[in-house]
């Protein structure tokens, strides 16, 4: 809900201001996390956590896609190893944490962490450009590029959040494999999504947006059953693997092209695009998360994951068809190394 309001602002106060709110606002919910006693009080900490992460995301990618407009792919790529690694390690890390000291050391070390990442964005981040008069939302809107970028955002997002809650329970269920064999799992996938960040931005550079985002959602449709057919922990491990890569030449070049709509239009509300990015993001892990809780349970593993597959699958002749029906616009002048939806491989923006 917070999210658009936090693009909008950005947009006209700059990005720097939007990213220490948002770091406020973690230190406010972490610190009420550690120290409430009741209900309430926690609630108003994930309603603080959520808005943190609305501006932290937004501005923070707003910022990438205008200080890195000729590498996009491969910074989004890197940025997403953060966004990536905390989810997955949280759990495993936290857990350790709760039973080693209890239910406080977990919001202790990560208010230390929160410090530091404060320290980090007030003293390294740019102050930015900030005033734009006039954010023009239907514009965004209605642009179909702007569109079916955050369609694949969406799936990716859906792709990479079945696993989490359903491969852990599966492999406990099948091999017996521990928290911490299953952490060392998600961290290795989580290395292995990072070092793609530069193969990605090659293969975008080489084959165009449209074609690698879709190769990815078809990777990831055939890896995904892969995780229920595998026999044992290290053939699970490999899929995963197989799934993290897919992930990112899925949502590294749907991030970056985004931002390369927002040149084509010849505008500089790079935080409007990435809230539709945040939207587009939260709708499909929230999507999968009533998913998971709901008919997954009630279906052999193999079927849940079929069933996300065949969403994948499905979703590509969009994508396709939102991309070729996108008006092509001339470019502005600081995207002129970016590569878009509506591009052969290898011409300039």
């Amino acid at each position: 809900l917070i999210t658009p309001f936090c693009g909008v602002l950005a947009d006209r106060l700059g990005y720097r201001l939007p990213m220490l709110w948002g770091v406020l606002a973690e230190a406010g919910a972490t610190a009420l996390f550690c120290w409430a006693g009741d209900f309430p009080l926690m609630l108003v900490a994930r309603v603080l956590q959520g808005a943190a992460s609305a501006c932290t995301w937004t501005a923070g990618l707003a910022f990438i896609a205008e200080h890195f407009a000729a590498r996009r792919v491969e910074m989004m790529g890197l940025a997403m190893v953060g966004s990536t690694a905390g989810s997955v390690l949280g759990p495993t890390v936290g857990g350790t944490l709760f039973d080693s000291g209890g239910y406080a050391l977990p919001f202790v070390v990560t208010g230390v962490m929160v410090a530091v990442d404060a320290c980090l964005r007030f003293l390294f981040l740019p102050a930015g450009r900030g005033g734009t008069a006039r954010v023009p939302l239907a514009t965004i809107i209605s642009d179909r590029a702007i569109l079916a970028g955050a369609l694949a955002v969406g799936m990716a997002a859906a792709g990479w959040a079945v696993v989490e809650p359903l491969l852990p329970n599966h492999l406990e269920r099948t091999v017996g494999a521990t928290a911490g064999t299953i952490g060392m799992m998600f961290a290795i996938s989580t290395l292995v999504y990072g070092a793609m960040a530069q193969v990605v931005s090659r293969a975008t550079d080489r084959f165009g947006v449209r074609p690698t985002i879709c190769a990815g959602m078809l990777m990831m449709a055939v890896a995904l059953p892969m995780l229920a057919l595998a026999h044992g922990v290290w053939m699970a491990g490999l899929a995963l693997c197989l799934v993290s890569m897919a992930y990112a030449f899925t949502l590294n070049p749907a991030s970056a092209e985004l931002g390369n709509a927002v040149d084509r239009r010849g505008l500089d509300c790079y935080a409007a695009v990435y809230a539709i990015y945040n939207i587009a993001y939260s709708l499909g892990m929230l999507s999968i998360d009533a998913f998971a809780a709901t008919i997954a349970n009630r279906l052999p593993f193999v079927q849940a994951l079929l069933i996300v597959s065949g969403l994948l699958v499905g979703s590509i002749p969009v994508l396709l068809l939102a991309a070729r029906a996108a008006r092509p616009v001339v470019p502005a002048a600081s995207s002129a190394t970016s590569v878009s939806f509506d591009q052969d491989p290898g011409e300039d923006a």
